[in-house]
Formats: C-alpha cells, sequence, structure tokens
C-alpha cells in the first residue's frame, strides 16, 4: 500500500505554527498541479491504531515521545487510551508516469492534549529517470529503519517502536527537497537519499522546536534477505522555551551579580553554564546503522545510534535487537534496547566561596534547577520487551506487549509528565494491546 512505502515520505512531527495554511497550501499546490497536467489518477488509504496501555509508574506517564505527548499512561491515567491510538488517511495523484503527489493527515494525541488532524506528507515528486527521483514538500527525515512507517503500526513488526532508539530524534520530518537514486548492480538493490530542508513545530510545555539547514544522507542496501542502512544527520537546532530561557537567563544574571559582589570565579562559572547549555541554532549531528534479517518465518533486526551533545541535549547513545518467529498468523517476538546519555559530571555554581545569605541561596536554587533540566535530558534505561501479532484479518493487526524498564540512576528514562515525586531510577513494568488496520 501506498502509506506503508519508503518511498512516500513520512513525519511525525506536531505540525507548524500555523498548520492550517500548510494544508491550504498543499491543496492548492495539488490543484495547480491538476490545472497544469490534466486530471490526475487519484488514490486513498488509510490506516490507524485502537491501543490501550497500563504503567505501574505513580509520578510518571508512558508516553510515545516526550516532546510530542503531554501526558499518558501511569500518573495522569492508570489505562490510557492516547499513547498509540491514531487514525490517518493519504490521498494519491499521479498526473503522468513521471508526475505525482501525495497528501496524508492523521488524527492523534497532540502536544496541546488535542487530537487536531495534522498534516504528515505533503509533496509532489519528478520521476526523472527510472533510477532518479526527487520530491518538493514535507517529507519524512529518514533517520531510523522504520522513520517511514512509525505512524502506520501494521506495517511494523512491533506495537511500538523501540523507544531507546525512535525516541532519540526531535525533528522527524522536513520541509524541502528529497532526492533518492535507486540501482540495482545484479542481485543487489542500493537506495540512497539525500534530505534537505527545515522544520518548525511545537512541543510539550509551551516548547517550540525549529530545525535550520538541515541536511540528511541516507544509503540502503538491499541483498536476498538481508538490508543494510546507514545515515546522517546534521542540523542547527533551536529550542524556544519559557522554562529553559528563565534558568539560562537567570545564570547569566547571578553571573553579573556575582562578579559586582566581588565573586568572579563563581560569577564566571554561572555565565559559562549558560551559554554552555543555550540552545539556539546549535549544530546537532546524529549517525545511524541498522540491520535486517527476515529468511523465511524469521525475523532478526537491529539498530544502533550516537547522539552529539546540544546544549541541555547530552551526547546519547542507543541500541535495540528484535527477534521474531512467524507461526501461521501469529508471531512472538522479543526485544532487547538500551539507551545511555553521558549525563555532565560537571558541578554548577560553586558555593563553598559564597557567604551565607541571598547570593548563596540564589545560586543553590539555580543549581537545583539545572540538575533537574539535565537529569531530564538524560533518558538512559535498558528494556525488555515480550510481543505477539495476531494476523486476525488481511488488513488488522492484534499486538500484545509486556516490557520492563530499568532506569539509571540519575535518569528518568523516555518517560514523561515527571511530577514533584518522582525519584530517578528504579524499574516500571507496562503492558500494551494495540489493533493496527489498514483500509
Amino acid at each position: 500500500m501506498a502509506h506503508a512505502s519508503a518511498r512516500s515520505g513520512h513525519t511525525s512531527g506536531t505540525g507548524s505554527r500555523h498548520p492550517a495554511g500548510r494544508a491550504l497550501l498543499a491543496v492548492t499546490l495539488l490543484a495547480g498541479c491538476a490545472d497544469t497536467v490534466g486530471s490526475p489518477a487519484i488514490s486513498w488509504n488509510g490506516f490507524g491504531t485502537l491501543g490501550a496501555v497500563r504503567s505501574d509508574q505513580d509520578y510518571s506517564d508512558v508516553i510515545s515521545n516526550v516532546f510530542l505527548q503531554p501526558n499518558g499512561a501511569g500518573h495522569t491515567r492508570r489505562w490510557d487510551l492516547g499513547v498509540d491510538s491514531k487514525i490517518g488517511g493519504q490521498l494519491d495523484a499521479r498526473f503522468s508516469p513521471e508526475f505525482s503527489a501525495v497528501l496524508q493527515v492523521v488524527s492523534k494525541h497532540r502536544y496541546d492534549n488535542s487530537w487536531t488532524p495534522d498534516i504528515e506528507w505533503a509533496n509532489v515528486k519528478y520521476q526523472f529517470t527510472p533510477t532518479f527521483s526527487a520530491r518538493l514538500g514535507r517529507t519524512v527525515a529518514p533517520m531510523f529503519m522504520r522513520s517511514d512507517t512509525t505512524n502506520v503500526g501494521y506495517a511494523n513488526p512491533w506495537l511500538r517502536g523501540p523507544q531507546e532508539i525512535y525516541g532519540m530524534v526531535p525533528i522527524t520530518h522536513l520541509d524541502g527537497v528529497d532526492l533518492a537514486w535507486n540501482v540495482g548492480v545484479g542481485p543487489v538493490m542500493n537506495s540512497f537519499q539525500a534530505n534537505f530542508g527545515y522544520n518548525q513545530f511545537k512541543a510539550v510545555d509551551g516548547l517550540e522546536i525549529t530545525g535550520k539547514n538541515a541536511w540528511i544522507i541516507s544509503d540502503t542496501v538491499e541483498y536476498e534477505d538481508l538490508t543494510l542502512r546507514v545515515s546522517y544527520l546534521a542540523v542547527d537546532l533551536s529550542f524556544d522555551s519559557a522554562d529553559l530561557d528563565s534558568l539560562l537567563d537567570g545564570l547569566s544574571g547571578a553571573g553579573d551579580n556575582l562578579v559586582t559582589a566581588g565573586f568572579p570565579l563563581e560569577g564566571g562559572r554561572a555565565r559559562a553554564l549558560a551559554r554552555r547549555y543555550d540552545l539556539d541554532e546549535t549544530p546537532l549531528e546524529i549517525f545511524s546503522v541498522g540491520a535486517r534479517f527476515n529468511p523465511g518465518d524469521w525475523l532478526l533486526m537491529g539498530e544502533w545510534a550516537r547522539m552529539t551533545d546540544a546544549g541541555v541535549l547530552p551526547e546519547t547513545q542507543g541500541w535495540y535487537v528484535t527477534g521474531g518467529y512467524h507461526f501461521g498468523k501469529t508471531t512472538p517476538y522479543v526485544t532487547v534496547a538500551e539507551v545511555n546519555a553521558r549525563t555532565p559530571s560537571e558541578s554548577g555554581i560553586p558555593l563553598a566561596g559564597l557567604p551565607p545569605g541571598s547570593l548563596r541561596g540564589a545560586a543553590g536554587a539555580l543549581n537545583s534547577g539545572l540538575d533537574a533540566v539535565l537529569s531530564a535530558a538524560a533518558p538512559s534505561q535498558k528494556s525488555l520487551t515480550l510481543g505477539l501479532r495476531w494476523d486476525l484479518l488481511d488488513a488488522a493487526a492484534l499486538k500484545f506487549e509486556y516490557q520492563h524498564i530499568r532506569l539509571d540512576d540519575r535518569s528518568a528514562g523516555r518517560f514523561g509528565n515527571l511530577q514533584p515525586g518522582f525519584r530517578p531510577g528504579g524499574n516500571a513494568d507496562v503492558f500494551s494491546i494495540a489493533l493496527d488496520f489498514v483500509f
């Protein structure tokens, strides 16, 4: 189906500042193409997931992405229907053998606690040669092996992609240009992709994320039952957050006050911290490799990724391995995964040399605030997932998962909506069930 194709383009971002304007632009673009080229051949497909998740956490929530969902299962609701549930539709238009366009809209639990439909794909494609094509508009940021089918649960082996890897990238789509070369040499197919563009979307807690000068190169090699993939992302990332801005302004202001009060060492340290953890067009890079081996009824796949540090986002490495076997209409599978963030070993503003009073109290409060932000941004955890997929219909699959998660002593892992009583570390048990379907 078109919506499960790696060539269609995909995003799981939360939309732009003016999503209605983007929708109007996309519709106008399609209409203009129709007037120019002629009446297109139109096709439409849909997909969705109805899911429920249970977590034993009292002071945090299981969510699908820490940037994109404000709450989920655990503290907010012991059982939650919004973590994985979604419904979407895709319109494909072919104007000629070379010229086509796609528009996809998806409704899912958003950063503002709404289910407002959002544009996920909106691009036009021209096939210049049998091996080279270009797309213009909104396309997927193809960082990982399943980036293009993140929303189409039916096309994925798991109920939910391993968050140790798939929760790593805040930029999930680009508005720009996508170039693809597909060349076969004997039994080997090589697919090279280059993406260039821009991204801006709103996230939880009033956060707005902007990615400028973004480019991604990826290469996929397929030989019989084996697929190998490598990708690289570079982007200038900005976080516009009132809470983070207030903390960094506080550090900068404290630095000025401490220097004026005769404490240059402590003041210089506060200023350096404000510069170190700023996220204003900060370069970020992600490198990933993946492999899938699918002989007959067996499935073995895994990925590894490394993200460089950028402001409050620490250097992070993650990996997972999934193995499964297909018995008739059922496929049991197991996934082992881990993500480790290099939490800063540096201390905050030195307090030992400050006299008791307002200066020392303010510096201590800023240290506590910075430590909380850095701990929340350092997602170190290990997980073991046992799952079962049952293809009960030709276009529907029922999936069950039990996941045991162990958090690092200084980390909240991939949990979100952290409450005042939350303590880093510890274990969590998560139960999930979902019905994935296409139509």
